[in-house]
């Protein structure tokens, strides 16, 4: 057996390499080979080598949401962004829901600044972080909404990579101009069915094509029973299915997009390509590490806890989830396997 993992690492630390390292132009490479398997080696490559490193080099992840009503959902995502290795946690939130938050965790930056008094707060703050998670418990109110409109105007000008989710997909839906056009390394956003129909609404595009609304560095990871991702690139396109389980649970999605947070940071630094096709990659590359850890974190609780499961049952079996995800020369059971179809 362990012959068997033995070969199964050299083999697949071969491919990485010649996929990632030894092809001149590798954006035009992958942009004809990239297939499923491939996908997974990516996966696993973007994870950084411990040797060497420093406080922070494995990602400083922002979320900037929660409220008096949802407090879990930014201690979800924020966690999360830990859990699969990321370095440090900050979260921008209301001064309702700071406190709160601070006692489910000593491991997270806790700010209580969500506020349009503390604008200039908050631009101080958005320099130090490498990814920024908007919407986890964020809320619908008028003045919050325009606050996060404002914060994203910031994070333009600063270039910094985004994931959108929950209502801070909202705030989209209500001003579509807010992320169009927005400078690489872009933005993800992670609505679910209903939130995406919501998104194809307000762009009036009912053709397949709707989410190439905001540009070439604005991709969409669709999450429902299928985890379709849409970039403008096709062959960077793909849907997943499999692994997980019959359950789902109100906060996994802020646990994929505190997850991917990390992965889109990660994918950034390792550089897959070096193409104007560069940001594309590391987008589709990324959503499918957090879809997948998600997906296989869902099914080790739910093995455990059944249909008692709660997202906190999910973020206790991260670890193992990571380990039989990311590792290399990790294997899967058919049963927990999330399996990845490109588009063509």
């Amino acid at each position: 057996m362990k012959l068997k993992f033995l070969c199964i690492f050299v083999l697949e630390l071969v491919l990485i390499l010649i996929n990632c390292d030894e092809i001149e132009d590798r954006c035009n490479f992958l942009d004809s080979k990239l297939q499923p398997n491939t996908f997974r080696l990516l996966s696993k490559a973007i994870v950084p080598d411990e040797v060497g490193r420093v406080k922070g080099d494995a990602g400083k992840i922002g979320v900037i949401g929660g409220s008096i009503e949802y407090t879990g959902a930014p201690y979800f995502s924020a966690i999360t962004s830990l859990k699969v290795g990321g370095d440090l946690a900050y979260i921008i939130t209301t001064d309702s829901a700071a406190d709160v938050i601070k006692t489910y965790s000593p491991d997270l930056i806790v700010y209580p600044y969500l506020s349009p008094k503390y604008a200039s707060k908050i631009r101080s703050l958005l320099p130090k972080m490498d990814v920024i998670v908007i919407g986890p418990g964020l809320g619908r109110e008028p003045d919050t909404i325009q606050l996060i409109s404002d914060v994203i105007e910031d994070c333009r000008r600063l270039k910094k990579p985004l994931v959108i989710d929950a209502d801070g997909i909202f705030a989209i839906s209500k001003n579509t101009s807010l992320i169009k056009d927005y400078p690489c390394p872009g933005v993800i956003m992670t609505p679910n069915l209903r939130e995406a129909n919501r998104l194809m609404e307000s762009v009036s595009k009912n053709d397949s094509n709707w989410y190439n609304y905001w540009g070439d560095c604005v991709a969409v990871l669709v999450k429902g029973d299928k985890d379709h991702f849409y970039t403008n690139m096709t062959s960077y396109s793909w849907v997943a299915t499999g692994g997980g389980s019959s359950r789902r649970v109100g906060g996994q999605g802020d646990i994929l997009s505190g997850a991917l947070g990390t992965f889109y940071h990660w994918a950034l630094n390792k550089e897959l390509c070096e193409n104007e096709s560069r940001t594309q990659l590391a987008q589709s590359v990324a959503a499918y590490a957090a879809a997948k850890i998600t997906r296989m974190s869902n099914y080790k609780a739910y093995l455990i806890y059944g249909q008692s499961m709660l997202a906190s049952d999910m973020i206790s079996q991260i670890h193992t989830a990571f380990e039989t995800t990311f590792s290399l020369g990790s294997t899967s059971s058919s049963v927990s396997e999330c399996n990845i179809t490109t588009y063509t």
